[in-house]
């Protein structure tokens, strides 16, 4: 009986030596969050004559840093499109614009 206790005892011991180790290599998660701003921004776009023109002007404002959405029509000649504040200006994305083939009107 008292070889019985002695190892219910160890395991027991060995069983919370265990648990604190786990929880000791554990490292520690980031928690912080990063907020990040955007900025709608608007063009008046011509040259657009089609979906595939608006596919093209898309695609070529999508390759941008900081570029969270593009939408074209080339009905209103019109481009909007929200990126992260201060990570992409308007002139950057006019050039951009005007790279893959149609004209910004400011």
């Amino acid at each position: 009986m008292k070889k019985i206790l002695i190892l219910i005892l160890t395991l027991g011991l060995f069983a919370a030596c265990q648990s604190n180790t786990k929880k000791s290599e554990k490292p520690e998660e980031a928690t912080a969050s990063q907020v990040v701003e955007y900025q709608k921004m608007e063009f008046d776009v011509t040259g657009m004559t089609c979906t595939g023109c608006e596919n093209t002007v898309i695609n070529g404002l999508k390759q941008l840093d900081g570029v969270k959405e593009v939408k074209a029509s080339y009905k209103n000649n019109k481009v909007t499109i929200m990126v992260e504040k201060d990570k992409v200006n308007r002139e950057e994305i006019a050039q951009k614009i005007e790279t893959v083939g149609y004209t910004v009107n400011e």
